[in-house]
Order: structure tokens, then sequence, then C-alpha cells
């Protein structure tokens, strides 16, 4: 994903303990809507002289690290993240209302507060600090939902609404290899026509749910509460 600093073998790096740039995160986080291609930041696209001779032009190196239907998974997974009740970057919706997904960040005691965001044609990250790790927010103020996640939400707002930029509307795009299954809520498996309550959900055509091996037939209740009364 593009990620050049330093990260230790700690188990704890899957809950967020380690520390990279701001500018790396927020590239890692551009493949998810780039169909699983990194693209590697670069600053300066060509320099010209005052007749228009091309002194220097820049090309950024691009390679695929992911396949489509896992960058459209974690794409519709943090999706949920800004548009369901509840998610922790809903509050970008204030400003901002077209499609859009991201993941808010929070360091211990308050340290430090990210949003990392994206839509279909921009990828952009908010970090609220201090260089100085001694000092912190000190209250909840200083979570990622309040304090970064905001200043996303302005940026895409004031970029979209810019006639110069002039942005067309774009939604993130669904490989083939990804379908949309009924899942039993119980057991997280492929529901049968005997579950009591399912979720449409979306998965990885290549790695199918095994089907539910509770609720079975008309009697599961039955059948589950007396085990041994069932015939074979």
């Amino acid at each position: 994903m593009g990620i050049k600093s330093l990260i230790k073998p700690y188990e704890s790096i899957a809950l967020g303990s380690a520390e990279v740039t701001p500018l790396e995160i927020t590239s890692a986080y551009g493949v998810f809507p780039n169909e699983g291609v990194l693209v590697e930041p670069i600053a300066i696209l060509k320099i010209e002289d005052k007749d228009g001779n091309v002194i220097e032009e820049n090309f950024p190196e691009k390679r695929e690290v992911l396949s489509k239907e896992t960058a459209y998974l974690m794409t519709n997974l943090m999706e949920g993240g800004v548009n369901e009740e509840g998610g922790t970057g809903r509050v970008i919706r204030s400003f901002f209302a077209l499609p859009a997904a991201g993941k808010t960040g929070t360091t211990n005691d308050y340290g430090d507060a990210w949003f990392i965001g994206f839509t279909p044609q921009l990828v952009a990250g908010a970090w609220v600090g201090f260089d100085d790790h001694m000092i912190k927010f000190g209250s909840a103020d200083g979570q990622g939902g309040r304090a970064a996640a905001p200043i996303f939400g302005r940026f895409m707002q004031y970029a979209y609404e810019d006639p110069e930029i002039h942005l067309p509307l774009e939604y993130f795009r669904q490989p083939e290899g990804i379908v949309t299954d009924s899942i039993c809520v119980e057991t997280n498996e492929k529901a049968r026509e005997f579950c009591p309550e399912k979720v449409a959900e979306i998965f990885n055509v290549r790695y199918p749910v095994g089907l539910c091996d509770v609720h079975t037939s008309p009697r599961w209740r039955e059948e589950k509460q007396n085990p041994s009364k069932i015939s074979w």
C-alpha cells in the first residue's frame, strides 16, 4: 500500500498503534477508490519556462497492490462509517452529500485526531494534533470525528462546488467479482429460507459463504431445544 515508515512487528499494529506520515496514509487510502492501484504521490507534474518549453515533466508510478474486489469491499465498508447512524465519520454529511468513504482515527489520551477519506475522484487526509507528544487535547474534542472529519467534509464541499475544478458526479464502481447475497444475522452464513432474520451483504465471488447450519428446517427451534429428539 506504499507505507515506507518502519512498522515494528507488534500484534497491536492491527489496532493502529504504529505511526506513519499523513502523506503515506492518505496515499494508501487512495488505493481503494482507484480499484487496487497504488499511485506514488508526487509534488510537481511539470515545469515550463516563460516560452512554454518543458524543462521537467514527472509521471507518477503506478502498480496494482490489491484486487479490484478487495478494494471495493474496503470502500463499501468505509462508506458505512460516513453514511450510517453512529458512524464515526458521519459528521462529514453536514457539509458534503456526494459519494464518499473514510475512517476516523484517535490516538491515546486524545493526542492526535485523524480523518482519511475519499470520493471516486479525490482522496484527502486531515490530521489535527501537536508536534510535542506531551501535549494532548485532554477531552473528547480531540476525537477524529470531532476535530478532523469536519475539515475533510468542508474541503470536499469546496472542491466539488468550485466551478473551475468542475468535478462531475461519479459513484464507486462495483467490479463483476462482487456479488450480493442474503446472510443469516445469527450465524453470518448464507441464509436459508428458514432463517428468521436476514440481511443483504456483498462478497467476493471467489470466496463463497457456507450455508447456515442452525436454521436448517421449519422445526429449527424445536431441534435446537431438543437435539436428542432429532430423527436422522
